[in-house]
């Protein structure tokens, strides 16, 4: 190479110091997006999930808050969602599927955003859900599953009146116990603790709350009440009721346990980061209607 060529190729030092930050803020920025998209633990991680319940009707309300939902993900990319049962009305036929689920999702389909179902009440009334835990965009591993993304493990149960607890209950023991995850948040159809129309369930408390309580699960997560409801943190657990997903709304009253309580379709937001689980409630308007945030503790701190 002569001269010449040297000097054409030569970049003045000015000219690279000018450009070393952006290179190394576009570097860090691809890390970032490739940790979490591989679900890389620690308490620097984060992860963004968006949680619905009560959805499957098909109708213009739940396809407004799947556009919502559709939103949300375009603002910040969302890691995947979870379905809280009543997944496809009337008797959760995958006929329907369409309808109830490719349609008012499509968006976030589109962008492969994975789901994650449980059973509700109405999808066992065909072949008891089985053709659903069968059907692959429902991302479920059995009637009952844990998945680990980033910081967080999820615990995804089968509450319905047939669920054979002899099986499901050991097996939750066993892998609460065994998780090392900062942030713990079980999913189940049916409430805990409720304000709306089936009110709180002692038999429910009485078997799962005390493993809440010992293994530190910050979050339960259920629909099976059509309305949105925040506990305040119950023995450092918070229950959030999301069932305003599409379904026909049922009145809620707030009572001393609630934090936030409204009878609005509408779907969580969960933002996860560090030692940060931020939750926000959105409605099909794409109005804010609830904000808290919890730390690993699973107490509510300032936002």
């Amino acid at each position: 190479m002569n001269l010449r060529e040297q000097a054409t190729l030569r970049i003045p030092r000015r000219r690279i110091l000018t450009l070393l930050p952006a290179a190394l803020g576009s570097v860090a920025l691809q890390t970032l997006g490739r940790g979490r998209a591989a679900g890389v633990a620690g308490s620097e991680a984060s992860l963004h999930v968006l949680a619905t319940a009560d959805s499957g009707s098909g109708d213009p309300n739940q396809r407004a808050v799947g556009l919502q939902m559709g939103a949300v993900h375009r603002r910040d990319p969302v890691d995947l969602v979870l379905m809280g049962g009543d997944n496809i009305y009337p008797s959760g036929d995958l006929a329907l599927v369409e309808a109830t689920f490719n349609r008012p999702y499509r968006e976030l389909l589109a962008a492969g955003v994975p789901f994650h179902a449980v059973l509700g009440n109405h999808d066992i009334r065909t072949g008891n859900g089985n053709p659903q835990v069968a059907y692959p965009p429902f991302g479920m591993k059995g009637r009952w599953y844990s998945l680990r993304r980033g910081p967080v493990a999820f615990f995804l149960l089968d509450t319905n009146v047939n669920a054979p607890w002899q099986h499901q209950l050991p097996w939750l023991k066993r892998e609460l116990a065994a998780s090392d995850a900062p942030w713990k948040v079980v999913v189940g159809h049916h409430p805990l603790y409720s304000s709306g129309l089936y009110g709180n369930d002692p038999a429910a408390i009485a078997r799962l709350a005390p493993l809440f309580r010992r293994h530190g699960v910050q979050l339960y997560i259920n629909g099976h009440d059509h309305n949105y409801e925040r506990s305040k943190p119950l023995q450092g657990t918070t229950y959030l009721t999301v069932g305003g997903g599409g379904a026909t709304l049922r009145p809620v009253k707030a009572e001393a346990q609630s934090a936030r309580a409204l009878s609005v379709h509408s779907f969580a937001e969960l933002l996860v980061q560090g030692e940060r689980l931020t939750i926000t409630a959105w409605d099909l308007n794409g109005s804010r209607i609830d904000s808290a945030v919890l730390n690993p503790a699973g107490a509510v701190v300032p936002g």
